[in-house]
């Protein structure tokens, strides 16, 4: 589609060349335009790249100080044929097109090279060598005045499409010039950004571009994405088109909801890119699942804005790593959208390529198969569509101590967290913290479902106790009970408020409460202590009880209830009571 915009540019060139031509129907060569530059060094960059694989590449000067590459000389009837071969081979660009070359002017690429002729022993003495005819210079072209030129000019935007006349306005758009809306119709503010940018570049400003002039905005408006390959992909699995960098991105890999173009080579600055298309049936409830489970993805940093609305959502997410921007529609029972990835750094050529990206979307019929997580409604805990979930640096338990929400659980290195979230993604800070324990408290107005209840008396040992706690980090999507024995009242040293368990713990259940058979908590299961050279039995667990809990909860300037049941629980009774008063909490780097 952008091809037949440089046809358009080109219009003027060839209505040069039939004049020139006019005492033939039929020019006598073509030559293929591949690009124009303002300076020499540039084209012969590009030369120098194109003769890799092109054996006839030529370079012209161009009036007005331009440099063009071509391909070259063909048989008028041949040209076309050429046009579309290299064109499908990925050779030469999309833009490139045909012309009599009528607008040539000198030759400097391949340079002349002066060769003397060789002797010809069989030629009579004192007999002149034969001198090949001289070669025809291409007829000088005659300046034309500023008002020819201006009627030319307008008779070539004329000849543009709606989408190239789009096209020319995100052009100016991206230099600054023009911020009114992408409409294709050049109005006053279309008008006024062409004569900006025409005075801004040394021109007489008209308010109507030439041939030449849109194709320097245009070169200018696609230098970011040179050697991107960006070419127009039909998904049709997926049920979308849109224009990709090809020459980045590896074919797609299918997990619904996403079909996935993943960068092709992970060694270089882009290796981190990645265009994910979002493909499946729905309504707005599927769609607001999607965009929930969603903000767990690695690939979508949980710093910038993002919004959900009825039937769509938009994101922006970045970090130190990347910028990742996207969105969804629902119509039709179909959501339809792209994530689009980025290294972060690469500001300009990020935003050229998300537009290129974003601006090419387009949905046809047919979605991905159903995605399993969204039908089921869970959560994902390791993937999403083939897509990793962002991972915390370590998840714990507490036991929920105030409607609040404040959470007595077992102290930690929390100087690594970044932040410290409950299982809702509820932020946390730290209200007071020893070697032992700490208090959690919600950052913003929380509602705990309910508290646990403590024991302040002195335990008996041994007893039966059970221990509530997130023992798979969250996997199973709430807590678990684990039974097991109080043996002793003290640590192994005979330290008093730490007492000596039986259970077999793992370490996402670290900082759960212990219940006796009423269900009242008794402690805290703490950390394992460190192992040196003396092993000690994988069952062999701690708690903290009542005196050091006590401390803790005065330093926090906290309180806790000490209502306690008279009637034992059955363990099912136990699992309900640990669903409602265990919190989840995660550490985020």
């Amino acid at each position: 589609m952008r091809s037949s915009l440089f046809y358009s540019l080109m219009a003027l060139m060839l209505t040069w060349a039939q004049a020139a031509l006019a005492q033939s129907s039929l020019p006598r060569q073509v030559w293929i335009q591949l690009e124009t530059r303002l300076n020499l060094e540039a084209s012969l960059d590009s030369i120098e790249i194109y003769a890799r694989d092109l054996d006839n590449v030529n370079g012209f000067e161009i009036n007005g100080g331009w440099f063009g590459v071509a391909i070259g000389p063909y048989d008028p009837e041949q040209a076309d044929a050429a046009l579309q071969k290299f064109r499908a081979e990925g050779v030469i660009p999309r833009t490139s097109f045909t012309t009599t070359g009528a607008s040539f002017g000198a030759r400097f690429y391949p340079p002349a090279v002066a060769t003397q002729p060789a002797p010809d022993t069989d030629r009579a003495p004192n007999t002149a060598p034969q001198t090949a005819p001289p070669t025809e210079e291409p007829a000088a072209e005659q300046p034309i005045s500023p008002a020819e030129q201006l009627e030319q000019a307008k008779a070539s935007e004329s000849a543009m499409t709606e989408a190239e006349k789009k096209y020319l306005q995100r052009a100016l758009a991206w230099a600054g010039f023009y911020e009114s809306a992408i409409d294709g119709l050049y109005g006053s503010g279309t008008r006024a950004a062409m004569k900006s940018w025409q005075y801004a570049n040394g021109y007489n400003a008209t308010g109507v571009l030439t041939a030449a002039q849109r194709a320097e905005l245009i070169a200018d408006y696609q230098f970011l994405l040179a050697g991107l390959g960006f070419e127009d992909v039909v998904d049709a699995q997926a049920g979308i088109a849109l224009r990709l960098p090809s020459a980045l991105l590896a074919p797609a890999s299918y997990d619904p909801p996403f079909a996935t173009y993943a960068a092709k080579d992970t060694d270089t600055d882009t290796g981190l890119a990645q265009v994910i298309l979002i493909s499946q049936r729905g309504d707005r409830d599927r769609l607001a699942a999607l965009y929930e489970v969603m903000q767990t993805l690695s690939i979508l940093p949980e710093t910038g804005p993002r919004n959900l609305a009825k039937s769509s959502f938009t994101i922006e997410a970045y970090d130190d790593r990347l910028h990742t921007t996207g969105f969804a529609t629902l119509q039709g029972g179909e959501i339809k959208g792209l994530i689009f990835v980025w290294p972060r750094g690469d500001t300009a050529r990020r935003a050229r390529v998300e537009e290129e990206i974003f601006t090419s979307f387009t949905s046809l019929s047919g979605t991905l198969g159903e995605a399993p997580i969204l039908s089921a409604g869970l959560t994902p805990q390791e993937s999403l569509g083939g897509l990793t979930v962002r991972q915390p640096s370590f998840s714990q338990s507490g036991v929920f101590i105030s409607r609040e929400g404040h959470v007595l659980t077992a102290a930690q290195d929390f100087s690594e967290c970044g932040k410290l979230q409950l299982q809702d993604g509820l932020p946390l800070s730290i209200a007071a913290q020893n070697a032992e324990l700490a208090v959690l408290v919600p950052t913003q107005d929380a509602a705990a479902p309910s508290i646990g209840q403590f024991e302040t008396r002195r335990p008996y040992a041994p007893q039966y106790v059970a221990l509530g706690g997130y023992s798979y980090g969250g996997k199973l999507g709430a807590p678990s009970i684990t039974m097991g024995q109080l043996q002793a009242l003290t640590d192994l040293t005979g330290r008093a408020g730490v007492s000596r368990l039986e259970i077999d713990s793992l370490p996402g259940d670290i900082g759960g409460p212990i219940y006796d058979h009423y269900g009242s908590v008794i402690g805290i299961l703490l950390p394992p202590p460190p192992q040196g050279s003396r092993q000690l039995p994988a069952n062999v667990q701690f708690m903290a009880n009542w005196p050091l809990i006590s401390e803790t909860l005065i330093a926090a300037n906290a309180a806790a209830s000490t209502e306690t049941e008279t009637v034992k629980l059955e363990p099912v009774d136990l699992a309900n009571l640990a669903q409602e008063t265990v919190a989840l909490i995660s550490c985020w780097p």
